[in-house]
């Protein structure tokens, strides 16, 4: 007979709470993100509630909303997770009043985009792909009304119900049900041919390579139009400078010039006292020969 340890029989919130499908609106978090948020949460204790729904009070409770937080902690702790409303425990770790039960008059699909359209880092694409996933349960839904739901702008929805209708995943309807409950009739649209969008992509494909082209050439005529005021700014600084090695060229002309006259006039000096020097020596030896005689 095997010995159940009280850890090993403890059952994880997995075993206790089926998850509601609306929290596959979102995707889940990767597992660095999950470490990350493990250790923030038991560091710094869970800020967010968990929250349960039933459609009635009878019903069985379904997770709605913090599958990834409760799997953080798990990581975190390496314990499983008990839910049991208000609070939930793992291990030493344990956060009182984190726990929520919401009812049938909740709608579990507009409840989770709502908290977490915004609380999620969601790239633009996944934050769409949401939307479309949403907008897909209910099409006859206004876009007004699904914003009003999730409190976004109804543009951002319009623009998710045309790529989900673009796609296929999300049903065109003739009439949508705004938020006072009458239906209205939507302006019809003439639905291209595959091959009118193809052609369509191709003209605004060509339109955007000749934007492209021009602002190249612009770019390129601008630069050119730059290099060559730089050539011509450079030509004539090089022009004065030639004017000025002219100009020192002669000046250095007339200084050698001078120059040479001095060193000449000096030489005709050194020449005239030196053949004076030799008639004074010659005199001299002639009047001592004359003594001598």
């Amino acid at each position: 007979m095997s010995i159940q340890t009280e850890s090993s029989s403890r059952k994880s919130w997995r075993d206790s709470f089926p998850i509601h499908p609306a929290a596959d609106l979102l995707p889940p978090m990767s597992a660095d993100e999950l470490r990350e948020l493990g250790k923030d949460v038991v560091d710094n204790s869970l800020k967010l509630p968990i929250v349960l729904w039933r459609p009635h009070p009878k019903g069985e409770a379904l997770l709605l909303d913090g599958r990834n937080r409760l799997d953080a902690i798990e990581l975190a702790t390496g314990k499983k997770v008990e839910v049991g409303a208000p609070s939930i425990m793992a291990g030493e770790f344990l956060a009182t009043d984190k726990v929520i039960v919401l009812d049938g008059r909740v709608d579990p699909y507009s409840y989770v985009m709502s908290v977490n359209i915004y609380r999620r880092d969601l790239g633009v694409e996944e934050r769409q792909n949401a939307l479309i996933k949403l907008i897909a349960r209910t099409p006859e839904k206004s876009d007004r009304q699904i914003a009003k739901e999730i409190c976004v702008d109804h543009k951002t929805i319009a623009r998710a119900r045309a790529k989900g209708e673009a796609t296929g995943a999300v049903a065109p309807v003739e009439k949508r049900v705004g938020g006072d409950g009458k239906a209205r009739k939507q302006p019809t649209r003439n639905r291209e041919t595959k091959k009118e969008e193809e052609e369509r992509f191709k003209r605004r494909a060509a339109e955007t390579r000749a934007q492209m082209a021009e602002g190249r050439a612009a770019h390129e005529f601008g630069k050119n139009e730059q290099l060559q005021a730089r050539i011509d700014d450079l030509t004539s600084k090089n022009s004065a400078l030639k004017a000025e090695l002219a100009k020192t060229k002669d000046e250095l002309a007339k200084v050698k010039a001078e120059l040479d006259e001095i060193i000449a006039a000096q030489v005709d000096d050194g020449a005239r006292n030196a053949r004076g020097n030799r008639s004074r020596v010659a005199g001299r030896q002639r009047r001592a020969r004359r003594q001598c005689q």
